[in-house]
Parts: C-alpha cells; structure tokens; sequence
C-alpha cells in the first residue's frame, strides 16, 4: 500500500524522448571528440542553442537532428528510430489531458527498442544523472566487486547489462560516472541472502564491500546504501527495480525490463516517484544496514568454510 502522497509536477515536465535524445546527443559528440561550435555550424545555430537541444531545456528541430547524429556516426536506422520518437515541434504537454490508469498525456512514456543502443543509453543515463533514487533486488552497477560483477554479467546468464561491457556500443565505454552524483541504493532485504547456495566466498566478499562503502559514507553527499526491509510490503516492493533520476534538472522515472522504459510527468511516474521516497523512509538506518551487512558476510564466510 502507498502511503506517500504523489505530488503534483511543480512545472510542466519534459518528454523523456526529448530528454534521453538530447544527452544521446552529448555522449555521441563527445566521442567524436566533437566540440559545441562544429556542431553548431553544422546546423547553422549557435553553440548556446546546441548546448540546450543537448540538455533538453528547448525542443530540437527533426531536420537538426537528422544531420547532427549522422555527423556522430549514429548510423541511418537509429536516426529514423529518434527523429520519429521525438514529440512534434509545437508540443505542449500542459495542453493535454492525462488519460487512462497511469494519467498519461502524450509522449510522458518512452520506450527504447533500440537493442544495444538502448542498452548503452540506459547505462549512460544512470551514470550522468546528478541525482538518483532506486530500489535494486541484486547489487547494482558501480558497487560491485571484480569478481561479482564477472558472475552477474556473464553473457550466459545476462540478457541486459548495466555495465559498458564488450559487445556494446563504443561511445558508452567513455561515459564515466558524474562525479557529484548523489545517489540512493535501496537494496531489497533479500540481498543478504543471496549466494546461500552458490559461491558463498564470493558474495561474502561482496557484502563487506558494500558495508566498508556504508561506513564511508558522508551525510548528504555522494552514495548512500540503505537496506529495504521485507516485513512491510510497500508499493515499491510490487513494482521492482527501477530509479528516479535527475538529469539536466529533469526528473524521470526509469526501469528496465526486455527494453528500458522513461516515463515523465504522468500520475505513474509521480506515484513511482512518492514510492520510492515512502521506501527511503522505511529503510534502515546506516548502521542498522552496515551491521546486517557485516553479519550477512560473516554468515556467509562460514558457509563457505563449511
């Protein structure tokens, strides 16, 4: 049951489409080694106006888009795929009703079909946001040790990276973490239990990583890892994992399923959003989840020594 209150959007939110395009745009340039004023002649604008379309603070042109992504080497196919999933020019969401069970107006949901392109765009996206909420039922990207992080993205077994990993596109392997990110982990309870039954070693040492993480943690900056209990269920617990991100000042809900999906602006995303602030509240305390953390390690050393 939710029992925080979804707020109302305190400004008109930005199509996710627009939003995710605009940083594709920036990652893109910035592995051509691309600078704003080349872009910027290319399309006959100003480097101030490229450096919007790339923080979707105005609405690119389809023709713009369709000459700029090309010059980044993104080849033909994804350039139709974006150009026809951008909102038309004049679009206003303020001018639309939210319709149906989720009170979505159009374009507040982006699906991104795009195989490993999306893929690279749903891994850049979480490691350029300057903020980030989520709720994870296994240890997520960039807190995992070498050799966890082999065994969760071992290609017989992983269907959808989290990780720039051999295979996918080579733009996103220089997209680095944002250094002033400030970033919650809700981890689902049942991460201390995992690896009972296999390679107990293993994940033991992925626990003390994650409590050494805790006790480094500094109140209100960078990382902060907390436990989610299992003895209340709350809406987030029926959702899965997912995030909430802020990119560019714009906030946006994010999950990931066969394909990433970004939603903005819609009584969903707000209802997401409320729940993952419902969770931060009922998680545990830093040093309640660093001591479980630590316990679950030594439960799992003694297995392993068995």
């Amino acid at each position: 049951m939710l029992h925080a209150v979804p707020s109302s959007p305190a400004e008109v939110p930005q199509a996710p489409a627009r939003i995710m395009t605009g940083l594709y745009l920036r990652c893109r340039r910035e592995a051509r080694h691309i600078r704003l004023e080349q872009a910027a002649r290319a399309v006959r604008a100003d480097k101030g106006t490229v450096s919007r379309w790339e923080r979707a603070k105005s609405p690119i042109r389809p023709d713009a888009l369709g000459t700029l992504l090309p010059l980044y080497g993104v080849p033909d196919e994804q350039v139709r795929f974006l150009v026809g999933s951008l909102p038309p020019q004049g679009y206003n969401r303020g001018m639309h009703r939210e319709l149906g069970g989720g009170r979505r107006a159009p374009h507040d949901c982006w699906v991104d079909v795009a195989l490993d392109e999306a893929t690279a765009r749903h891994i850049a996206v979480m490691r350029s946001a300057s903020e980030v909420v989520q709720y994870c039922r296994q240890v997520p990207a960039g807190l995992r040790t070498e050799s966890y992080q082999r065994f969760v993205l071992d290609p017989e077994v992983c269907i959808a990276p989290d990780e720039p990993v051999v295979g996918l596109p080579s733009w996103v392997h220089g997209v680095d973490w944002e250094e002033r990110q400030r970033r919650t982990v809700l981890l689902d309870e049942t991460v201390l239990a995992q690896g009972r039954g296999d390679r107990p070693a293993m994940v033991a040492d992925q626990l003390r990583h994650l409590a050494q993480l805790v006790s480094q943690e500094r109140e209100g900056q960078g990382l902060n890892i907390r436990i989610l209990p299992e003895e209340q269920v709350l809406f987030i617990h029926t959702v899965g994992a997912t995030a909430e991100v802020t990119l560019n000042e714009h906030r946006m809900v994010v999950t990931f399923g066969l394909s990433p999906t970004y939603e903005t602006g819609s009584g969903a995303a707000r209802i997401i959003g409320a729940g993952l602030r419902e969770a931060a509240d009922a998680a545990w305390s830093r040093e309640a989840t660093h001591k479980a953390l630590v316990s679950a390690a030594e439960d799992m050393e003694r297995r392993a020594a068995s």
